[in-house]
């Protein structure tokens, strides 16, 4: 009797609970499965939990957590987004013929409230939304946004809750941002806002810390600089950057920001005027090692100025044989690097093609380089065939050299060489871009 009433006594002293549960067990049935495996992957891809499908297409994963996250979900070539819990069972039911339409989690509101936000946001057709007037646009942004929260309301997790709430008011601050740029852009003439348009901004703290720690609340901030954009400066940069320095007080939201941008500069632009863009930034940012870093990037970046010679790169064409861009020197050279797995590649397409249409029969050779891999060597001859692509196609197995000479870490990519092999602009505008025929007219 007193071992019971210690055992009771230690147990009141020490709170005695049931051990936290941190296993997640997610386990599903695929109709009409397009690969053997399943797989949950962690937010930082660090981690990838895989099971095999058994003869009823079924899979089981189970590992470890402490805290909750999001993961993605991944079969076939198809992801899409989770939240997970420890402790969490979810059972998901899906068809990968119709991916996101047929996506289901039972055990998970927040899950299911992702794969419903997904197809929400994919409906939108943002050149329409841009090109509207401003009260129209207005009325239809509050009621996606409300429309968003609603969705909302049968999520019970309170974390989750608080951090979706604040990503679709941010979503939508940004896309307000970006209103003007767009409905000038999509030609519907210059755009003079209310004077109370930016009011929107009042109740959000851009020197919120915090808007650092995930990528919706970080675009958000680097939109609020990119729009405000001021005339008597020479260099959109030093637009930004005095921009930055007049409305952050958060050091470390300047200099994040400030690096960024600047980085993103010297990788995709000309350099002309850099160095008066450096010093400025040395002035605004707080960490001498980034100016260091930033100044021998633009060095290893100058090997891409205008005239400097072109890196060559040789790849097959359909037939076999070995096509190099140098065999072209005597023409102006349009490059084009895509996959047939890349939405904008694609969308480009019908624009390439009334490019080569325009300048037929004058002295400019189009060559698209295709970064598919071994694996989608047929799809890339079947949509050759299937877009009727003309030009010259070449095929170069993947991420290969034309890649890593020109440091290309994102598609569509377009690049214009001149007759002499030299570099005119390797981050040259898209076919859909008006600016691209003035640009070759130039050469020509």
């Amino acid at each position: 009797m007193k071992n019971i009433a210690l055992a009771l006594s230690v147990c009141v002293l020490f709170s005695c609970q049931e051990p936290e549960n941190n296993t997640v067990i997610i386990r599903g049935t695929i109709t009409d499965p397009l690969s053997e495996t399943a797989s949950v992957i962690s937010k930082d891809r660090s981690n990838t939990y895989t099971d095999s499908l058994d003869n009823k297409a079924a899979f089981e994963i189970e590992f470890e957590m402490d805290t909750p996250t999001y993961m993605s979900f991944k079969h076939g070539k198809e992801t899409t987004a989770m939240y997970v819990k420890p402790g969490d069972k979810i059972n998901l039911s899906m068809n990968p013929a119709e991916f996101d339409e047929t996506i289901s989690y039972e055990g998970s509101k927040a899950s299911n409230f992702l794969a419903k936000k997904y197809l929400a946001e994919e409906v939108l057709d943002f050149k329409e939304l841009y090109s509207l007037d401003e009260t129209n646009f207005l009325a239809q942004v509050t009621e996606a946004e409300s429309m968003m929260n609603g969705l909302l309301d049968s999520v019970v997790e309170g974390l989750f809750k608080t951090e979706q709430k604040r990503s679709n008011t941010l979503k939508w601050a940004r896309t307000k941002l970006n209103y003007k740029k767009y409905y000038e852009y999509y030609g519907n003439g210059t755009l003079e806002l209310t004077t109370n348009y930016f009011d929107f901004m009042k109740s959000i703290d851009v020197n919120d810390p915090s808007l650092l720690e995930d990528d919706d609340s970080y675009r958000f901030l680097k939109t609020y600089v990119s729009s405000n954009i001021s005339e008597e400066f020479e260099h959109i940069l030093l637009s930004n950057f005095d921009f930055i320095s007049k409305n952050f007080t958060n050091q470390s939201t300047k200099d994040k920001i400030a690096y960024d941008l600047l980085k993103d500069f010297i990788n995709n632009k000309p350099l002309e005027g850099i160095d008066v863009i450096l010093a400025e930034f040395k002035t605004l940012q707080s960490d001498s090692t980034k100016y260091n870093e930033l100044s021998d990037l633009i060095i290893e970046m100058s090997v891409f100025n205008a005239g400097n010679p072109a890196l060559n790169f040789t790849y097959p064409d359909r037939n076999g044989d070995s096509i190099s861009l140098a065999d072209f020197k005597g023409s102006l050279v349009y490059v084009d690097v895509w996959a047939t797995w890349c939405g904008p590649c694609k969308r480009e397409i019908p624009h390439l093609l009334e490019l080569e249409k325009d300048y037929h029969g004058q002295n400019i050779l189009f060559l698209s380089v295709s970064v598919d891999e071994d694996e989608n060597y047929d799809a890339w001859t079947a949509m050759l065939d299937e877009k009727e692509m003309g030009g010259v196609q070449l095929f170069a197995s993947g991420w290969s050299k034309i890649a890593k000479d020109y440091k290309i870490n994102g598609i569509p990519r377009f690049m214009l060489f001149d007759s002499e092999g030299n570099i005119i602009d390797v981050n040259a505008p898209r076919p859909s871009n008006e600016g691209i025929k003035s640009l070759i007219d130039q050469y020509l």
